[in-house]
């Protein structure tokens, strides 16, 4: 019979095992990228493009509401959906008349934000597939 500690010493081999295997395989990230949610875009007006987006909240432009909106929106919807479709101010207004009862705090910030950033007159940001593949809700 095998005893407990070995047991123990095989798992933790494994799990080192997987974990190099894991980090061997993965793609280089440039370190610049890791505080990418903090990292402003180098034209704010600007669309990103695909290849600059590391993460969802590279997509969202800095500016007032921006971290309510990042940290709102995410427990309800695909929060990549938010910045496609480019809706026009009255659209906004008639979101945010509907999520009355779903945000308790921050919700003209946010609806402010969102209207400023993502609005007819602004190209839309290239977002990557993989920010989309859990679909995105009418709206």
């Amino acid at each position: 019979m095998t005893s407990p500690t070995c047991t123990l010493a095989v798992v933790l081999a494994a799990a080192a095992f997987a974990v190099a295997c894991s980090e061997a395989t993965a793609p280089a990230v440039d370190s610049s990228e890791t505080a990418s949610a903090t990292r402003p875009a180098a034209d704010p007006a600007a669309a990103p493009a695909a290849g600059d987006v590391a993460t969802v909240a590279d997509l969202f432009p800095p500016g007032p509401g921006r971290d309510q909106v990042l940290n709102n929106c995410g427990s309800c919807h695909n929060l990549a959906c938010a910045t496609i479709g480019q809706r026009p101010a009255a659209r906004w207004d008639a979101l945010k008349e509907s999520h009355q009862d779903k945000v308790a705090e921050g919700l003209d910030a946010m609806f402010a934000y969102l209207k400023m950033n993502f609005d007819e007159s602004k190209p839309e940001p290239a977002v990557p597939s993989r920010f989309l593949e859990g679909g995105c809700t009418p709206f």
